[in-house]
């Protein structure tokens, strides 16, 4: 069957109405004239010019309505592309919105394109061949003749510039596109990339050509989704020669996972957090995939085993792909990815919150003469006798994140905002206002009884505007501790003198919980006492690999530098630490010559016999730490 190849191209890099929170870009309309030039290309290209419609620097609504146009006019022997450059920003519940010329960021709803608009407008046109194209940050959280048989694919191809929690770099000259679609357009031209040689170049080759080279020049890790698809979909052609003597093409790891780097063998992988949160009772979880790749070279041997019997782990050679079944509720579980050659390993982690199935609704019984009761009061008495809404309590600076970020350092999607207490409900008012009801549980989480909390919580379950969950709320003051649980004292008397009403089954602990000390003093002398000047020394296989000089600021923030074999570069972020389980937690951006990448994890320290403190990270590298003062 002939195919007609046609794509839509969208571009923002204006946003005059929250010029703060979304800065102006300088690639995104580089990003379209370059992409649509190679998908046109007179030798390459398999697109007719014609049948690709470009929008640069226009507001939601007329996106919308181009898109309703674009999709209403396919047929089922189409295949279509969307493509995307601009600011991507996720909620609280990780659910992506691209961002128009009128966007604003306490407005993601009625000012830019979810994805949930995205995946209904696919859903309902009659092609069945869609390749999506996102070049924004997050953008990782999206949930002509014969074809050889391997690309007559169907279903939908997901290429993303970043992981769901990395931003993506744009570029630095306004004349310049940006370096995802960059490399993008160069995959679409350049030889040698047909690795199957059969005249057309994939989307899966196109990923591989992209990868290693983004990754080199900016830590970006590029991702790519596949759920229920089947073969593979072409972006472009090439000459196809016949030989009858074909030459197998020479790769330095024989077809195996994907080399970027020397030395010795060093494994990594795109991804290694997953979240899904808010997941309906009946809703398909697309399979994740996570590509394993070696920053060194030479071969890697590596296993891949999960600790979940919700998640089932297919081993692909370059890539793993997880099929998720997740029960209702929260579930967590964790892959690990160890190389048998000595390259490491890495742990990705999975959360899926699962929602309940609503219950069916009821209807009302019909009323009839005979089954009409007569009132024992006046109505009038009745809404007399209804106590009017109050507003009880407002509490300012408040901080609400998923439980399942109790530990981060950095949650992107926490939100900030104001609690209000009312007499029937409390209200969270940040970028959006949450109504929660219904309210079961209210407790405090405190740091000292929860090894590696960041902070202080207070919990509340309730239905959040209609879903069943709980939220950890915190308020941080670097002026005295406590300001969490006098909250969360103020709410609970509140419920106690059944001035705030809530469920029959309401729970808390709060009367067996004693209230943080009001000032923070330096731990046991055993115990390790972070804020101060360090020096840090990392080694990896023997070899020391990084020197650092850093400054923990007492309030969380970390700022210094750092040389080693990427060459120097400042570092500046956050951290935290619990000295009872003796856990060092980071957050931070790397400034390096071509840009800054963002870099986070953990290392378990340790007071050596002598005095001396070490410790080890995630991933096996060992660290020797030296306080040069306070």
């Amino acid at each position: 069957m002939s195919v007609t190849y046609k794509a839509i191209l969208v571009g923002n890099s204006e946003f005059p109405e929250d010029p703060h929170e979304l800065l102006k870009l300088n690639g995104p309309v580089n990003d379209v004239e370059l992409l649509k030039r190679a998908l046109c290309d007179s030798d390459k290209g398999l697109f007719e010019e014609n049948n690709i419609t470009t929008l640069i620097n226009k507001t939601s609504g007329e996106i919308l309505l181009a898109l309703d146009q674009f999709f209403a006019g396919l047929t089922n022997k189409d295949q279509a592309l969307f493509y995307y450059s601009g600011h991507g920003v996720q909620d609280r519940m990780s659910r992506l919105f691209l961002c128009a010329k009128n966007s604003r960021k306490d407005s993601l709803i009625s000012t830019t394109v979810s994805d949930h608009t995205l995946n209904i407008l696919f859903e309902n046109c009659p092609s069945n061949k869609h390749i999506i194209i996102l070049d924004c940050c997050h953008s990782g959280g999206f949930k002509g003749g014969d074809l050889p048989q391997s690309l007559q694919g169907e279903g939908r191809f997901v290429l993303t510039s970043s992981s769901s929690m990395e931003l993506s770099s744009d570029t630095s000259s306004p004349d310049s596109p940006s370096p995802f679609t960059k490399y993008l357009s160069e995959a679409l031209l350049t030889e040698n990339i047909d690795v199957n040689d059969d005249g057309y170049v994939s989307i899966n080759e196109v990923y591989e050509y992209i990868f290693p080279k983004i990754y080199q020049e900016s830590k970006q890790r590029p991702q790519r989704k596949f759920g229920d698809t089947s073969g593979d979909l072409p972006l472009c052609k090439r000459k196809k020669i016949y030989n009858p003597n074909p030459t197998p093409k020479d790769t330095d790891n024989d077809g195996g996972t994907m080399n970027i780097g020397t030395g010795k063998p060093r494994l990594n992988v795109s991804e290694q957090k997953i979240d899904h949160l808010g997941v309906g009772s009946d809703e398909k979880l697309p399979d994740e995939i996570i590509d394993v790749f070696n920053e060194g070279s030479g071969k890697l041997d590596w296993t891949a085993t999960c600790n979940g019997d919700w998640i089932e782990v297919e081993n692909h050679g370059t890539y793993i792909k997880l099929k998720l079944s997740p029960k209702t509720g929260m579930n967590r579980a964790s892959i690990r990815i160890i190389d048998k050659n000595g390259g490491g390993s890495k742990t990705i982690r999975v959360a899926v919150e699962k929602l309940k199935e609503l219950a069916p609704i009821w209807s009302e019984p019909e009323i009839t003469n005979k089954n009409i009761e007569k009132p024992e009061k006046n109505i009038l008495e009745d809404e007399q006798q209804i106590a009017p809404i109050k507003l009880l309590a407002t509490f300012q600076d408040v901080k609400m994140r998923h439980v399942n970020q109790a530990k981060s350092i950095v949650d992107n999607s926490e939100q900030s905002g104001t609690i209000q207490v009312f007499s029937d409900r409390i209200e969270f008012v940040g970028n959006f206002k949450i109504i929660i009801k219904d309210i079961d549980i209210l407790d405090y989480y405190p740091q000292d009884i929860n090894p590696g909390f960041t902070f202080n919580y207070m919990g509340i379950s309730g239905t959040y505007d209609g879903v069943k969950q709980l939220m950890y709320f915190y308020n941080f003051s670097w002026f005295g501790a406590g300001q969490t649980w006098k909250m969360a004292e103020q709410i609970y008397a509140l419920i106690k003198n059944k001035q705030l009403t809530v469920n029959n089954n309401f729970k808390t602990h709060i009367n067996a919980n004693q209230p943080p000390p009001q000032s923070e003093s330096p731990p046991p002398q055993n115990n390790i006492y972070m804020p101060g000047s360090w020096n840090i020394y990392i080694y990896q296989f023997g070899q020391q690999i990084s020197y650092l000089n850093l400054y923990f600021n007492m309030g969380g923030a970390l700022n210094g530098t750092q040389q080693s074999v990427d060459g120097y570069s400042q570092i500046s972020g956050t951290w935290g630490y619990n000295p009872h389980t003796k856990l060092l937690t980071y957050n931070v951006m790397v400034s390096l010559v071509n840009g800054a990448v963002p870099d986070h994890g953990s290392v378990s320290l340790q007071i050596e016999p002598n005095g001396n403190i070490s410790g080890t990270d995630l991933i096996g590298r060992k660290w020797a730490l030296q306080k040069t003062g306070n």
